[in-house]
């Protein structure tokens, strides 16, 4: 049963922070609603969402902000924006509150709405974004126990190898259409773009002690896109 309502509930929650920032909690309670859009100004969109908190209000988002994709674009200016809510049924009722194609027109000049989705975290996380990779991984039902628990082992074995500001979180995204149904999204989160490069560089020099952990977690999935993001809160409640 644990498995099936998984698939069926088939990404966050993010910002960059200074060394010595005290650590969110872990946890899977929450929920986020994520937007994905095409901005040809990103910046001018960000500091538009900084001035006018009034949609993510309306929602009742408890904190908001926006991942921008850093490569492995599938399109110029992709980026997204994300909203946290205490759990699903929060979520999708703030979904229901806002709607995109009636924004102000100061938003509608600055981006392209892609689609939107639901995230719904299956593994301990933290709302402290930074640095990510993120993975679409196709996992089926019945290795998605086997799967969440690698995810956490992965993130347990290079916080102790070492990078204590390493963590991972692995989400189900609810009402996804087809593109969605049986993925699950996995950050890889650091603090920066060289923290995450010299994992890669200790790992392709074959010294990451991780390193069986995670081919766990990939024979037990199939990668089906991979990205890198930079993530940041812009919105912190009213």
């Amino acid at each position: 049963m644990k498995k099936l309502i998984l698939m069926m509930l088939a990404s966050l929650s993010l910002f960059i922070f200074a060394d010595g920032h005290e650590s969110a909690p872990m946890s899977t309670d929450g929920a986020f609603t994520t937007l994905q859009v095409a901005s040809p100004d990103i910046e001018k969109y960000r500091q538009t969402l900084i001035d006018n908190p009034s949609a993510f209000q309306a929602t009742g988002a408890t904190a908001a902000g926006i991942c921008v994709t850093n490569s492995g674009h599938e399109y110029l200016g992709q980026m997204m924006v994300w909203s946290a809510f205490p759990n699903v049924a929060a979520a999708l009722s703030g979904s229901t509150m806002y709607d995109p194609q009636k924004a102000p027109r100061s938003f509608e000049r600055l981006r392209e709405v892609k689609y939107g989705v639901t995230w719904k975290p299956i593994t301990p996380f933290r709302l402290e974004p930074g640095f990510e990779r993120v993975q679409r991984i196709k996992v089926s039902a019945e290795n998605m126990d086997a799967f969440t628990a690698a995810i956490d082992n992965l993130e347990k074995a290079i916080q102790d190898a070492g990078y204590e500001n390493f963590y991972n979180g692995a989400f189900v995204l609810i009402g996804g259409g087809d593109r969605d149904v049986g993925t699950v999204i996995v950050r890889s989160i650091v603090r920066d773009a060289n923290a995450m490069g010299v994992l890669f560089d200790e790992f392709f020099a074959g010294n990451a002690s991780w390193a069986d952990e995670y081919q766990t977690v990939t024979s037990l999935g199939e990668v089906v896109s991979d990205n890198m993001e930079v993530c940041e809160q812009l919105y912190f409640g009213s």
